[in-house]
């Protein structure tokens, strides 16, 4: 179902694995969200220095490959943009919620994309 307050807003993806990152693009373009997807940290970083404030939810695996994992990620976006929602994700070891910075959730993997796209509406809402 497309949520109408969706549209336009714009989700960055932070994925390593390519099927579960397509999967999730292609969900949020149906509920009507905006998306840029990267490989990893390392990738998205200058493209979220420049236009992080654009953004409405950043959605982050934990493990990846590069020089900064999705928890590094997540602390340093929370510094610039403390606004900025994010929905981290992870099929390794549990992510304690309650040591994430305000404002961001965690879902684990495997996550059916019906809820991963959800959790991001809701996140997206919140703002």
């Amino acid at each position: 179902m497309v949520d109408l307050t969706a549209r336009h807003k714009l989700v960055a993806i932070v994925e390593d694995e390519a099927i579960v990152r397509d999967v999730a693009a292609m969900e949020l373009e149906d509920c009507g969200f905006d998306v840029v997807d990267f490989r990893c940290a390392d990738d998205a970083l200058p493209y979220l220095r420049q236009h992080g404030g654009n953004i409405s939810v950043l959605v982050t695996d934990v493990q990846m490959p590069g020089a900064m994992n999705g928890l590094d990620l997540v602390t340093l976006i929370s510094r610039m943009w403390p606004e900025l929602r994010m929905l981290v994700t992870s099929g390794g070891p549990l992510v304690d919620p309650g040591k994430l910075p305000p404002r961001v959730r965690f879902i684990a993997k495997p996550w059916r994309a019906a809820d991963m796209a959800a959790r991001v509406q809701e996140l997206s809402r919140a703002g």
